[in-house]
């Protein structure tokens, strides 16, 4: 065999070694998400081809794209109020809580569940957007993360906050139309529920841990400053949200049920 021909083969092998090992993590996510909450497989797809629409959040980001997504969503949310004067803050607000909220659960499951853990990084992420314009599905491409893997539940949650989260919350804060704060407040209170409902699975130890990492440490385990903190307080006993996220403004949305305005 030529050295040529022998480069070609190793590299052919390789390449399979690699496909191999990320198919087998895919699938066994796949198999901890089924296991808890397989309706969240509904807008959560691993190692399958995303669709040609789809974008990275380097693409949707852009200034043009994300103009184009919002104004659609504006449209659709004051389809029944032509003559109401708009208010992003609001909007911005809400259609971060679908983004995050699509985004945001399975993966915690995935890092809290699953010993193996994947690379979190943006560009491994395609979002699929409704025609409303607002989140709809995500598309990962699964890459297995070698060093979040021997880390512990609270390097995890750094990882999660600062790879997946806080570059959707800076682009949108860069419009000048929300402040990112609002969009914390709100993933936070979204954290703090997915957390209660693992309980079952990771016991109330464990969870306590984490509640006191995501809310009651003011940095990060990697040192940086911690966004999630007080994001949800203790009041009468239970974790609560600490702010309103604005959706009462917005018409024919829904008040939240346990909205700190009430």
């Amino acid at each position: 065999m030529t050295s040529r021909t022998a480069t070609i083969a190793e590299n052919a092998t390789w390449r399979g070694s690699l496909n191999n090992e990320r198919d087998s993590l895919a699938n066994a996510v796949r198999e901890t998400i089924s296991s808890h909450r397989e309706y969240l497989l509904d807008f959560i797809h691993l190692n399958e081809p995303a669709p040609y629409q789809t974008m990275t959040l380097a693409e949707w980001s852009r200034s043009s794209a994300l103009q184009t997504l919002i104004a659609t969503y504006s449209d659709h949310i004051y389809r029944n109020q032509l003559t109401q004067p708009r208010e992003n803050k609001p909007l911005l607000s809400l259609w971060a809580q679908w983004y995050l909220g699509l985004m945001v659960p399975p993966l915690l499951l995935a890092l809290l569940m699953q010993e193996r853990a994947i690379d979190l990084t943006p560009e491994h992420f395609h979002v699929e957007f409704h025609e409303t314009g607002r989140a709809a599905c995500f598309w990962i491409d699964v890459q297995p993360d070698d060093v979040l893997t021997s880390c512990n539940d609270a390097q995890r949650i750094s990882a999660l906050t600062t790879y997946a989260m806080l570059p959707v919350v800076q682009a949108l804060e860069a419009t000048g139309d929300i402040n990112g704060k609002l969009i914390w407040s709100n993933t936070g209170y979204l954290i703090n529920w997915c957390l209660g409902d693992m309980i079952p699975v990771l016991g109330e130890g464990r969870v306590a841990a984490l509640r006191q990492t995501c809310f009651f440490e003011k940095q990060l385990a990697d040192g940086s400053d911690n966004p999630l903190w007080r994001t949800v307080v203790l009041r009468d006993g239970v974790l609560v949200r600490r702010t309103c996220c604005q959706r009462y403004r917005l018409p024919d949305v829904q008040q939240c049920g346990d909205c700190t305005l009430t």
